[in-house]
């Protein structure tokens, strides 16, 4: 299976899908949104995967229970997030949103994508390097000016969670920015941003930017330090940073604290 092909083959899908919407609407008012944008970039993805015969067990955020595609293969996990934040996708903000896809193999994941809804852009990785539209990307060892931290808190507990454990740093030579996702996070892996903190335990469709991070030379861990289980339905909190250096100032102000519940 040409699992490059196929990752690419289910973003674009996912894209043409979601540039044809006219009117985005929010399905629910929850803090995890749904939209009916959502539906139609996950009905694309799997569509896609039924056309071209791709046997797998599917792990999506739009679903409630995971599917067998073409029969399932148990060796083969697909992991989606179809739309990548949702809410800014409803007000228009695309530059913030994308389609994300993980593929596991036996367990392990052996490739990854992000594809960027404002433009073409589609950052991936194989089993041991990282890629942005075919060409091959690697963390740079050093970036000018203040390192910058990105989180996701949208909602108290996760504000007092970010800003509590990493206001101090931004004394020294950090910034901390309340906004980010797959998209930001996959961007790491080029130089744009030093680090992603997640506060809050997630499941594995959180988690694909992470991975093509890590294949491009970045450092990924749960905010205990520990290794990042790559099981579908697990819950996770995620640090992703550019270097050994920041992994460990970022971590040390969690060391004492447990998210992963």
């Amino acid at each position: 299976m040409d699992w490059i092909r196929a990752g690419i083959g289910c973003i674009r899908a996912a894209r043409i899908a979601l540039d044809k919407v006219t009117t985005v609407k929010a399905l629910n008012q929850k803090i995890n949104i749904q939209t009916n944008a959502d539906l139609i970039s996950n009905k694309a993805i799997i569509n896609y995967l039924i056309e071209n015969n791709i046997k797998c067990t599917l792990h999506s955020e739009e679903e409630s229970k995971f599917l067998k595609i073409n029969g399932g293969d148990p060796k083969v996990s697909v992991i989606i997030d179809p739309l990548d934040n949702s809410h800014l996708f409803l007000r228009g903000e695309r530059c913030f949103c994308s389609v994300a896809l993980m593929v596991l193999i036996n367990g392990f994941p052996q490739y990854s994508f992000v594809g960027d809804l404002s433009n073409d852009d589609i950052y991936y990785c194989d089993e041991r390097y990282a890629y942005k539209n075919g060409v091959k990307i690697r963390v740079p060892e050093k970036v000018d000016g203040r390192r910058l931290i990105l989180g996701w808190a949208p909602y108290y507990l996760r504000l007092k969670r970010l800003f509590t454990s990493l206001a101090p740093l931004t004394k020294t030579d950090y910034y901390l920015y309340n906004f980010g996702g797959q998209l930001q996070t996959a961007k790491i892996a080029t130089g744009n941003y030093d680090a992603y903190v997640e506060v809050r335990a997630e499941t594995m469709n959180e988690f694909c930017a992470a991975v093509i991070v890590k294949r491009a030379g970045g450092i990924i861990s749960t905010l205990k330090g520990r290794k990042i289980a790559f099981n579908p339905v697990k819950k996770q909190t995620l640090l992703v940073a550019r270097s050994k250096t920041i992994h460990k100032e970022i971590l040390r102000p969690f060391k004492d604290k447990d998210y992963e519940n």
